[in-house]
């Protein structure tokens, strides 16, 4: 019995993924494990959430960067278009309104960056945001512009490159009037709902 509780301990030390430094888990629903970490000199957590993806990267990569299906994809999405791209597409500003429940409509202009080393299904496939509002329509009455909105997608294959290993990081404050604490709820409770929805438009109908 000795002998099984440090196996035992080993097996879930290697089935759990580890976040990195100052990451806590925080939740873990439908395989997909959340992680928060406070942020110096602010009261909104970063997020970061990983699971796998039963479709080959290439494939997880086109629903991600498929930025006009947002408004029928991802959650309360009332608005997206890409606004502008250069660099063959490495460089994107996209245009995004979202209406959630119970709180007035936010919008946001991103500048997407494609941080990829990829070749012959080998490597990563990556693309990082930060906001870029002077790229994006001019702000509208009873819309909350953010001010904050930084995150990645990360995606590696596993399984020679029949599954992918998806890391989705964020740190945004929709701003406003909400309280802090609710915002970090609300952030929570989003991410996995945007990574379920890239899972559920990649893995192919059977």
């Amino acid at each position: 019995m000795s002998m099984l509780l440090p196996a035992l301990a080993a097996l879930a030390l290697l089935s759990s993924p580890d976040p990195g430094p100052g990451w806590t888990k925080a939740a873990e629903v439908d395989g997909i494990t959340v992680f928060t970490r406070d942020r110096p000199g602010s009261e909104v957590k970063e997020l970061k959430a990983v699971g796998t993806i039963d479709a080959p990267a290439d494939a997880v990569w086109k629903v991600i960067r498929d930025y006009p299906r947002y408004r029928e994809r991802m959650p309360y999405t009332e608005a997206a278009e890409v606004v502008a791209t250069e660099e063959g597409g490495k460089l994107i500003w996209f245009y995004s309104r979202v209406a959630a429940p119970f709180v007035a409509k936010r919008d946001y202009t991103l500048k997407i960056v494609d941080e990829s080393d990829w070749k012959d299904g080998k490597g990563f496939l990556k693309s990082s945001w930060t906001l870029a509002g002077d790229r994006g329509p001019p702000p509208q009455p009873g819309v909350v512009r953010l001010k904050i909105n930084i995150g990645s997608w990360l995606l590696e294959p596993r399984d020679d490159g029949r599954r992918t290993f998806v890391t989705y990081a964020l740190y945004t404050d929709p701003g406003g009037s909400v309280p802090k604490f609710l915002v970090n709820q609300a952030n929570g409770s989003a991410v996995p709902d945007v990574f379920r929805a890239i899972r559920r438009h990649s893995i192919p109908a059977r």
